[in-house]
């Protein structure tokens, strides 16, 4: 973990951050394998939302809108830091019926209790700075039955993927014109975050309903977990 800072200070560093690696020009521009990972996550983590209609869905750390854009329910909230991710979320659902995006805190969620049926929180507990604090606000704000789905990356299989394609000289075919970093715990992750962290955290919070790996079960460069409230 980096140096502890301010709340203040910790949403500027994220938005220069955020700018700096645009997560939906990873998402969208990278080189093909990436592409091709994180649709199949998106994907993933959609299908193991449950979704329906009448719920109410909660994208927690939505940032620019990839995952937001393929969810459907009743009322879908998106909850982002970053004023330069946002934009580009409420410009993917405009026009959207049901569809509200918010600037806000995953350790300070501005809701009531038990407001929502269904949450997601992918790829977003590595960059903040209390993990835990987070995941106690997800379990205030689910209601009785809802299903809550943690995504969240391999560290230890990306960073050495990355350390082998830089050593093949690929990195260029790799990222593609995304400004990849040689390794994300020096640069926008706070915290390495494991399934292993994840699992713990939730065992007092929620039931572990299962986990899927992106791409396969012997490859995962990311893992969808899902838990029942």
């Amino acid at each position: 973990m980096k140096r502890a800072e301010t709340p203040q200070d910790h949403a500027t560093w994220n938005e220069a951050m955020a700018k700096r690696f645009d997560p939906d020009a990873f998402i969208t521009k990278s080189g093909y394998f990436i592409r091709t990972i994180e649709a199949m996550r998106l994907e993933r983590t959609k299908r193991s939302l449950n979704l329906g209609a009448g719920l109410s869905v909660l994208d927690l750390g939505c940032g620019p809108g990839n995952l937001l854009e393929r969810l459907e329910g009743a009322r879908v909230v998106g909850l982002d830091l970053s004023d330069y991710l946002l934009a580009q979320a409420r410009a993917r659902v405009a026009g959207r019926a049901g569809f509200e995006v918010l600037k806000g805190d995953a350790e300070h969620l501005p809701f009531p209790d038990a407001s929502f049926d269904r949450i997601v929180c992918s790829e977003v507990l590595e960059h903040i700075e209390k993990p835990d604090a987070a995941m106690r606000e997800m379990r205030r704000v689910a209601r009785p039955g809802a299903r809550v789905v943690i995504t969240v990356p391999n560290e230890t299989l990306i960073n050495l993927t990355k350390r082998v394609v830089i050593a093949l000289g690929l990195k260029r075919w790799i990222a593609k014109d995304y400004p990849m970093s040689d390794d994300m715990l020096d640069e926008w992750h706070r915290t390495e975050i494991s399934e292993e962290w994840v699992l713990d955290a939730c065992a007092p919070l929620f039931r572990h309903a299962g986990t899927v790996s992106v791409p396969l079960p012997g490859l995962a460069f990311h893992r969808v977990m899902s838990f029942d409230v």
